[in-house]
């Protein structure tokens, strides 16, 4: 089992006094290979294995609507895949990120969504490596998107999250696990300071959830800063989460939101 669990998930306690007071944090903490471990869902480390999905959910255009921005106007090949793959991977190396796949075991998955999966999607059961351990997923697994902390800027305590989900699993509880996960993460193992998210007008879901879920209000709207092709661009809605508003309430009510889902 992973070091990066799902305990103490009500904890109130604050780790910055643990590093001694010092201004930015800790690189070291920012693994090679990470792992978390949900109720629903499972955050691993991305692999070779994982390839040909992914070149499938980043061509996918319901997948990635509101991220038009990401798309290739021929999709994602395999070795598109792999070449993003090791870019992050060398990214996390560097400490500038934090990269997670999103996996769910076959027995995690609502019986309705199931029904929408072929068999050959599945990755079969192995045991994980990850950074002084190890993740067992002991049964057949999907990987339905990725997700984690770009631009990790250590000595301001600051990053960005994003996440990146199939379609299929919308509305599933899913991605309110994940983002729990890895802001549960940032905030508690990097002890980072601010959280950003953005997202565009149009994707009225995540803008929902930050507004009423996170109560985030929008921090401000760069206009015309995502490249959408053909000369057109699109703005982006930009919020954020501090680690003061996490350990306050946020924290609580992200935890309360994974369990109502997934019980």
């Amino acid at each position: 089992m992973s070091r990066y669990s799902y305990s103490s998930a009500t904890s109130t306690q604050h780790p910055r006094g643990s590093i001694g007071g010092r201004k930015g944090c800790d690189p070291d903490l920012i693994p090679e290979r990470a792992g978390l471990n949900g109720t629903m869902v499972v955050l691993i480390p991305p692999d070779e294995d994982q390839d040909i999905t992914f070149s499938c959910l980043l061509s996918d255009p319901e997948t990635m609507k509101f991220l038009k921005y990401m798309m290739r106007p021929s999709g994602y090949t395999r070795e598109d895949a792999s070449n993003r793959r090791n870019f992050r991977n060398q990214q996390q190396h560097e400490k500038k990120l934090l990269d997670f796949a999103i996996a769910i075991k076959r027995s995690s998955i609502p019986k309705s969504l199931l029904r929408m999966v072929n068999d050959r999607e599945f990755l079969p059961p192995r045991q994980i490596p990850v950074d002084n351990d190890h993740i067992d997923i002991d049964e057949p697994y999907l990987i339905i998107g990725c997700c984690g902390l770009n631009n990790i800027d250590l000595d301001n305590r600051c990053s960005d999250a994003g996440i990146i989900l199939d379609a299929r699993f919308w509305r599933s509880g899913a991605s309110t696990e994940a983002m729990y996960l890895t802001l549960k993460f940032g905030f508690e193992t990097l002890c980072l300071h601010r959280i950003g998210i953005q997202t565009t007008e149009d994707n009225v879901g995540m803008r929902g959830w930050m507004e009423n879920v996170v109560g985030a209000q929008v921090e401000c709207i760069r206009k015309e800063v995502l490249y959408l092709g053909n000369d057109q661009y699109t703005d982006s809605w930009d919020y954020a989460v501090f680690d003061h508003e996490w350990y306050l309430s946020l924290k609580k009510e992200l935890y309360n939101r994974c369990k109502a889902k997934h019980y």
